[in-house]
């Protein structure tokens, strides 16, 4: 297992995939040196946090989806899928680890394995019902079982014992709450079949409508609210009641759960009906079944603010707010863009907010460019080599630790640099997005506070 796990790191390198540094060999023990991934486990994220909402479940199983596809061009398969092995980076950005139970696939993607591996609740149910089996299913059914985790919060499959749970896999019944949206029911509904030749590629997973349009599940459950909910009369004197104040605030999906109570959906696996039509991953045509605008949030500072007589506060206080108005149009926010925009300016081409670095997936990430040439190096690998130059390893000492893979100390240093210079590369771009997503709240508030004045 050890083998194939530095065997498998050695040869996949993909921004959503853990990183191999250096391995270190000692008479009693064997150290692999990994990137840390500061988030922790996404296993222990739901659990002690609940389910994830579909349009953040989306992105991250995007990105599942991404390691998986480059591992299985490869030809090398996981075959132990599961949230503990799923590593969170932010809150946005996740990785896949241990890949102990992984292998190669030297006789094709259809060559049969026999090997009984992985964990048991995201086991397909060729593994416990055939003598042999496919690889490259094996992991779509885990991405299936891991999907339903996120998104729901526990298993589909659960028993007390091992000899049960098989039970229930082979069955094939479970279960699937109402309130999930309908691209997110089918893609489920479409990954967990019995037959591992029907189930979808990674490529037919990847332009399900799941993923390609994350935010329709909170739009069609807004509208749905929407339709349910009744306006309220609003009374003379007593708008503002202590009552209004105290009501408790419901997320989009609770406040969706509580209008429509809509009961589980019985699922099996070994049904077939109607599975495999055309649009089964791209149920809702979204000029007929969703006749709506997309959601956006409306400010406070659109709407009129409204006294206790139901009038409006912009005809009490007059001349104070045109001027507060005229001030902020003329002053404040465009004296804020200026000096956002100086900022920027200002930056030195050298930071790292204008090093692409972070999306480099070539060669040069696990082994130095055979060649001494430095205008022959992508920019990525320039800088790391001046940086090792620095240090004191020269072109001619990476050439000769190459052959000894991550058993060298100097190629484990190579790869730190590459990946301090990729880590620091998306996190400058990374502060700048979250400081221009912050600039629009900023204008708010002082639209809200001028309003109140």
């Amino acid at each position: 297992m050890l083998s194939s796990e530095i065997a498998t790191l050695e040869c996949v390198h993909h921004p959503n995939i853990l990183r191999l540094f250096e391995v270190v060999e000692t008479l009693g023990r064997v150290y692999l040196v990994t990137e840390w991934i500061r988030g922790g486990e996404l296993y222990n994220h739901i659990t002690q946090g609940g389910p994830l909402r579909e349009i953040h479940a989306a992105p991250l199983f995007k990105q599942l989806l991404l390691a998986v596809k480059h591992m299985h061009s490869l030809g090398f398969v996981h075959r132990d899928i599961k949230a503990e092995n799923v590593l969170l980076l932010s809150e946005d950005r996740l990785k896949l680890a241990d890949f102990g139970f992984s292998t190669q696939l030297l006789n094709g993607p259809n060559q049969k394995l026999d090997t009984f591996c992985g964990s048991p609740p995201y086991a397909a149910p060729e593994l416990f019902s055939d003598d042999h089996y496919i690889g490259a299913p094996v992991d779509v059914w885990a991405l299936g079982i891991l999907l339903y985790f996120m998104v729901v919060g526990n298993m589909p499959f659960r028993a007390p014992t091992i000899p049960g749970l098989k039970a229930a896999i082979l069955k094939g019944d479970y279960l699937l709450p109402g309130q999930l949206s309908l691209p997110c029911i089918r893609l489920i509904q479409r990954i967990l079949i019995h037959i591992p030749i029907r189930r979808p590629t990674i490529d037919d997973m990847l332009n399900s409508q799941f993923i390609t349009h994350p935010k329709l599940s909170a739009e069609l459950m807004q509208h749905e609210i929407n339709l349910r909910t009744k306006s309220a009369k609003r009374s003379g004197f007593w708008v503002r009641s202590k009552s209004r104040r105290m009501r408790k605030q419901y997320s989009l999906r609770e406040r969706y759960m509580e209008l429509t109570n809509k009961p589980p959906i019985n699922m099996n696996t070994k049904r077939t009906d109607g599975f495999f039509v055309d649009n089964f991953l791209q149920p809702i045509e979204l000029a007929k079944d969703l006749p709506l605008e997309p959601i956006k949030e409306q400010s406070r500072s659109n709407t009129p603010k409204r006294s206790f007589l139901c009038g409006t506060l912009k005809k009490k206080v007059g001349p104070m707010e045109t001027e507060n108005e005229r001030q902020l149009n003329n002053g404040t926010l465009g004296q804020q863009k200026m000096q956002w925009n100086n900022i920027l300016a200002a930056v030195p081409p050298e930071c790292p907010l204008f090093k692409n670095y972070d999306n480099e997936t070539g060669p040069c990430i696990m082994f130095p460019t055979d060649t001494e040439d430095m205008a022959k190096l992508p920019p990525l690998e320039q800088e790391a080599r001046q940086i090792l130059e620095e240090l004191g390893i020269t072109t001619e000492m990476l050439m000769q630790a190459s052959q000894n893979g991550p058993r060298s100390d100097i190629i484990g240093a190579y790869r730190i640099v590459i990946n301090r210079l990729q880590k620091q590369s998306w996190l400058a771009r990374k502060h700048v997005e979250m400081a221009l997503q912050e600039m629009p709240k900023t204008e708010k508030k002082i639209e809200r506070s001028c309003c109140i004045l």
